[in-house]
């Protein structure tokens, strides 16, 4: 496994997806994603190449009205969104093509009860343990900038 997990690295390094700092691996984020709605229209913005302090601000910025829905993109093309705001978020990960997709959960809350979340200006109901606070959606902002993935250490369900 170990092996593997190593020659996925080189790979990933050879093809310039991903650099290392301080001897751990760290995934490029190369595209954040922002939508603005004005009334029924909205305006999509897209920044190359983003800061940390500018992800961290597009997530402050996600007000469930105006600004509610961001997308991370990597050099791979993997996509992290993220939707809602006002200490409710909605965070999902695609891999592979939209083949799986991953969706934060908050284990303390129930999955027997649906909660509105505005998403992309649009209200939709979502089982209460996906919408997450902005702690947790902060923890996988963070782990998604550095590996691209899903973070082991938060709870996530697979569709």
């Amino acid at each position: 496994r170990a092996t593997r997990h190593a020659a996925a690295i080189r790979h990933r390094l050879a093809a310039g997806l991903i650099t290392i700092i301080g001897g751990s691996e760290f995934m490029k984020i190369k595209k954040l994603i922002e939508e603005r709605r004005q009334g029924e229209r909205a305006a999509v913005s897209e920044r190359a190449d983003p800061s940390d302090a500018e992800l961290l601000a597009a997530l402050d910025q996600l007000d469930g009205a105006e600004f509610s829905s961001i997308a991370l993109v990597t050099e791979d093309e993997t996509v992290m969104a993220i939707g809602g705001g006002e200490g409710s978020y909605v965070v999902s990960i695609t891999l592979d093509d939209d083949a799986r997709i991953y969706t934060l959960v908050d284990p303390d809350k129930s999955e027997d009860h649906d909660q509105d979340v505005v998403v992309g200006g649009q209200s939709g109901s979502y089982q209460q343990y996906q919408c997450v606070d902005r702690e947790l959606a902060l923890a996988a902002v963070k782990h998604f900038q550095q590996a691209g993935e899903p973070s082991p250490a938060l709870q996530w369900v697979s569709e």
